[in-house]
């Protein structure tokens, strides 16, 4: 009866490899960090409510994840591959970061936003008024006869 029991588990086994392949279920990585923004005077406060974007070029597809009250974010099942991450906050920029992730591993960064310039402009629009030639007045001449009484 033992060995018979050996089998049956050695089969679920396998059944549960085959529906797992079947499924597509991978192996992946996870991509962890924290978003930190940097102030005009170089105080720095956690990214909370930061828009995390991950791009990976094997399957092609955006995630976007918010960081936490801390400035945390983190991405599940990220497939192996060389990815790209953009973190998003209004009034901040920084450029992307890129992370090469593994099976089974934990993939951190931090990504550090500081502070981006305003910048305002003023576009003026309209068009130019025509030109009108001014009229011009006839002269008159007029001449006066003095007389005296003496």
């Amino acid at each position: 009866m033992r060995p018979l029991l050996g089998v049956f588990v050695a089969g679920v086994i396998t059944v549960a490899a085959s529906v797992s392949a079947v499924a597509g279920v991978a192996p992946g990585a996870t991509v962890a960090g924290t978003v930190t923004l940097t102030a005009a005077g170089g105080g720095t406060f956690p990214g909370e409510g930061a828009r995390v974007t991950l791009a990976c070029a094997e399957d092609g597809t955006t995630r976007t994840e918010v960081s936490d009250e801390h400035g945390a974010f983190r991405f599940l099942n990220v497939p192996v591959d060389t990815c790209s991450l953009q973190a998003d906050v209004q009034g901040f920029a920084a450029p992307p970061v890129t992370v090469i992730t593994a099976v089974g591993q934990v993939a951190g960064t931090d990504i550090r936003l500081g502070i981006t310039p305003l910048r305002v402009g003023v576009n003026v629009g309209g068009t130019t008024p025509p030109f009108h030639e001014p009229k011009t007045h006839k002269k008159r001449k007029v001449c006066c006869h003095v007389t005296s009484n003496d």
